[in-house]
């Protein structure tokens, strides 16, 4: 998409600016790269899972615990990330390119800041996390020479997330394609160099994974910025801040916050069933490991269209396109739907062969499989809670989609799954449909809810 506003905020004539463009076209051409994008992403994380497979499963089960306690770091760059967009793209489609260069340069802050107290949570607080799910002795070793490198390394993560933020906010998703694509291939190569060694070059084992993953975010970054000096906003704008601007700071902090405890509550989620999970061995805890994996594939769609929701969303509640912040929630929706469906349907009927590729254990396979095969009926709930939570991020309404992330992933675990599993002894089958009930419950609060929305805008 060519840039979104000219320097005063007059308007390119453009047949797919936010504001004016058609509107599947629009979606097409923000979500397509960006799922796309993920998908490598995706299979950059199941090379991950492959190559410690060839380990041992205690180190597949070790680099599976280590998901929930990755959150923090995802969390913080969905937060940030989803803020700096949403501000970005409403002071674009407002016609204040010079505010919107202001979020960029306040977020470059935010994100190194937070990426520094990430690394002393992974310095300090990783072994008594990975200790409370129940992982100890070897897998504890695993985890903790894979895990820790990743979390010192987050300020790359974090400026990874604002420099596609800033690019995304115009329209740009195919720039993190690329750079996606491109790492998740250099993954391949740099994961059995650093894992096995080669000639003088010795091999880290689990930590090579680790290593690999460092550097390949490393040249995104490197990447990114590069397309982040060289873009349309960036000329009409100053990107790089004296200082804190507390004028902008506030509202970019504001919005990141609730956005990202929504997301630490997912990684609280995942914590919890992890640790469910343990009770019934580790073969259990890396089934579900490999079935998250397989579930975030399936969920590539949802990653296009959260881009597609907050970037047109933003420009339109922006330039008060009321009406057209309508219609572009209700295409969101009913795409993303008619997507998962199919998607559901594909899972349920490969979902052992799925299984099979990451592991030969028929244990894990086993698990695994009756995992997706009760997961499939949450896509749907999931997609209207991931679509409904973007629209609400691009009208700056971040804090509901906060609340039903606590009742989903505290609370409702809390209360179903403490119940199903140890009180009445469903065991697995009970944590499955447990996670079911609760999926649904939140999703007919976000639609309730974001249907309220919409109806008010401009009244």
């Amino acid at each position: 998409m060519p840039d979104l506003q000219q320097r005063g905020g007059a308007r390119r004539d453009d047949s797919l600016h936010p504001v004016d463009g058609p509107i599947l076209a629009l979606i097409v051409h923000l979500a397509v790269p960006s799922a796309i994008g993920m998908m490598f992403q995706t299979l950059f994380n199941v090379v991950d899972s492959f190559f410690a497979g060839l380990i041992s499963t205690t180190a597949l089960a070790a680099l599976g615990a280590s998901f929930p306690v990755f959150f923090l770091v995802i969390a913080l760059m969905v937060g940030v990330g989803q803020a700096t967009t949403s501000q970005i793209a409403n002071a674009a489609g407002s016609g204040q390119p010079e505010r919107a260069g202001r979020f960029f340069g306040q977020a470059v802050i935010l994100a190194i800041a937070g990426g520094m107290a990430v690394g002393a949570y992974g310095h300090f607080g990783t072994a008594a996390l990975y200790r409370l799910m129940g992982v100890t002795g070897e897998s504890l070793g695993f985890g903790l020479a894979y895990l820790q490198p990743i979390l010192y390394a987050a300020p790359l993560f974090l400026m990874n997330a604002v420099a596609n933020a800033f690019l995304t906010a115009q329209g740009d998703a195919r720039s993190n394609r690329n750079a996606l694509i491109v790492g998740s291939l250099l993954n391949v190569g740099l994961n059995p160099l650093f894992m096995f060694g080669l000639g003088p070059l010795p091999g880290f084992g689990i930590l090579g994974i680790a290593l690999s993953t460092i550097l390949v975010q490393a040249l995104q970054l490197a990447y990114l910025m590069h397309k982040v000096r060289h873009s349309p906003l960036a000329t009409a704008c100053g990107l790089w801040p004296e200082g804190i601007d507390m004028e902008t700071m506030r509202p970019l902090v504001a919005h990141a916050t609730p956005t990202t405890l929504q997301m630490l509550t997912t990684g609280i989620g995942l914590f919890a069933i992890t640790y469910f999970m343990g009770r019934h061995g580790q073969q259990a805890v890396a089934a579900y490991g490999v079935a998250l994996r397989i579930e975030q594939l399936a969920m590539l769609p949802m990653v296009g269209l959260t881009t597609a929701a907050i970037t047109l969303v933003g420009h339109n509640n922006g330039a008060m396109r009321f009406d057209r912040v309508r219609l572009v929630a209700r295409w969101l929706l009913g795409t993303g739907i008619a997507l998962m469906t199919a998607g559901g349907v594909i899972v349920f009927f490969s979902r052992s062969a799925l299984m099979s590729i990451f592991t030969d254990d028929p244990a894990v396979i086993s698990t695994g499989s009756a995992y997706l095969g009760v997961a499939v009926l949450n896509f749907n709930a999931y997609c209207l809670l991931i679509v409904g939570a973007s629209i609400l991020q691009g009208l700056k309404r971040p804090v509901f989609a906060m609340v039903v992330g606590i009742f989903r992933h505290v609370l409702g675990p809390a209360c179903v799954l403490a119940v199903v599993d140890p009180v009445l002894g469903y065991g697995l089958t009970g944590i499955y449909w447990g996670i079911a009930a609760v999926a649904w419950l939140g999703a007919t609060a976000m639609l309730v809810y974001v249907t309220r929305r919409l109806r008010e805008l401009g009244t």
